[in-house]
């Protein structure tokens, strides 16, 4: 019986490590693909990050900042 716990437990955990892993590749991917759309421009001298995603607005700010927009609109 104790025995059947234990499996049981560990089978659990073996699953809950699967999908943390696929959901940690997943988000990888999409911030790869977030990257990819990130374009630079230099104004007055000053190197500047921007995006404009097909459908959506010009946007400019922090490279952290463009791809975390990116993800949470779907649009990577």
């Amino acid at each position: 019986m104790a025995m059947d716990i234990h499996r049981q437990l560990a089978g659990n955990q073996s699953r809950r490590m699967a999908s943390e892993d696929r959901y940690l590749d997943r988000m990888e991917r999409r911030e790869v693909a977030a990257d990819r759309q990130i374009g630079e421009l230099v104004r007055e001298g000053r190197q500047l990050l921007y995006i404009w995603p097909q459908g959506g607005k010009y946007r400019e700010g922090s490279r952290s900042d463009l791809v975390a927009f990116l993800i949470r609109n779907h649009y990577a």
